[in-house]
């Protein structure tokens, strides 16, 4: 009896450790994991090292807008504008690095440019107060169109040969856009999880009031989440220059949407205060990995964008899902708990009757 017991203990145990487990950070692992099983069978090229190498380089500059989406998402605050402003730094730094054949000035303008979108981002939304969802929504609209103009609606090419070589060129059978997301991607988990800067990020995200009255200056957190934002923007878009090699106006369409799908299909949460890199990692090879299986199977384009769009209904139920099975799993401990509790208390009180 006692042995059975104990053994439907352990179980229940570990089904209140897997379930939630499953619905947070292990959703997008485990969902890789099922696509990779199915199109081993499905195709016999997926599995092959040049279509995984494509994947990885496919996903790259995703990679880098969704980690600086993660700091700005656990923060509370949200980028809609990622995908124009991608393409304006773009340009701008395409076209200050052609014109002047240097690309020491085309990086420092495309990094200025990133810089100064997430500055003005912040101010408008943090000092001003007007939530981010809308200040957002302004810029996307407003880069895109700025993009155009520089650009007179053409792209932008001849770039400098050495600029071209860098991003061709490849470290243990990887290009340079991979390696240049790894990096990132490395560097932003160390000051997200490591640094103090970071911590107050995580704070400031869970409960702004808390942190305020913990001495923290919430203003100047957020409006720096937004700066890390631009600066990823800005290595993003080198990332695609270099990939594309040239500087397009109409560049990271919806480039917003699949990074705030990554992230919160990784596990991070969309209201702030909890998430990290690895899990939006996660998140983007979940994206890269279907769209390339999409493609493996000759889905029309019309079709992915119905798969692309359930996969963005996904991500933003996943959040309401993850927090009701992790508050059902969490009363049903609760309720064992007390009824072992109350069980504890009636063989006290029997035991004292006996010795009686």
């Amino acid at each position: 009896m006692s042995q059975t017991a104990t053994t439907h203990t352990a179980g229940d145990h570990w089904a209140r450790r897997f379930f939630p487990w499953l619905f947070d950070a292990g959703f997008a692992p485990t969902v890789i994991l099922i696509m990779f099983v199915t199109m081993s069978f499905k195709s016999d090229v997926f599995l092959t090292t040049r279509n995984l190498q494509n994947i990885l380089l496919q996903t790259s500059f995703l990679a880098i807008a969704a980690f600086g989406m993660t700091f700005v998402i656990i923060a509370a605050e949200l980028d809609l504008s990622q995908g124009s402003s991608i393409a304006l730094i773009g340009v701008i730094s395409a076209d200050v690095m052609v014109k002047n054949e240097s690309i020491f000035l085309g990086i420092l303008a495309g990094l200025g440019t990133g810089l100064i979108l997430g500055l003005i981002i912040g101010f408008v939304s943090v000092v001003l107060r007007v939530p981010s969802f809308i200040t957002t929504l302004g810029m996307l609209v407003m880069a895109r169109g700025l993009a155009r103009e520089i650009t007179s609606g053409s792209t932008i090419g001849g770039f400098p040969e050495a600029w071209m070589d860098f991003w061709q060129y490849k470290i243990l059978g990887l290009r340079m856009p991979i390696w240049s997301a790894l990096a990132v991607g490395v560097i932003f988990h160390i000051i997200l999880r490591y640094t103090q800067f970071g911590l107050r990020v995580y704070a400031v995200g869970g409960n702004a009031e808390a942190a305020r009255r913990a001495g923290i200056n919430v203003v100047r957190v957020r409006v720096a989440v937004f700066l890390v934002g631009g600066l990823a923007l800005a290595i993003a878009a080198f990332t695609l220059l270099g990939r594309v090699n040239s500087g397009q106006p109409n560049a990271a369409v919806l480039t917003e949407l699949f990074a705030v799908a990554a992230v919160v299909l990784g596990g991070t949460n969309l209201f702030g205060g909890r998430g990290s890199i690895p899990r939006t990692l996660a998140g983007v090879l979940l994206i890269g990995v279907l769209k390339n299986s999409l493609n493996l199977l000759n889905i029309t384009s019309n079709m992915q964008d119905v798969w692309i769009g359930l996969v963005f209904m996904l991500a933003m139920t996943s959040d309401l899902i993850r927090s009701r099975v992790v508050r059902y799993t969490a009363l049903i401990a609760s309720n064992q708990k007390e009824n072992g509790q109350s069980v504890k208390e009636d063989l006290i009180k029997t035991g004292s009757k006996l010795n009686l």
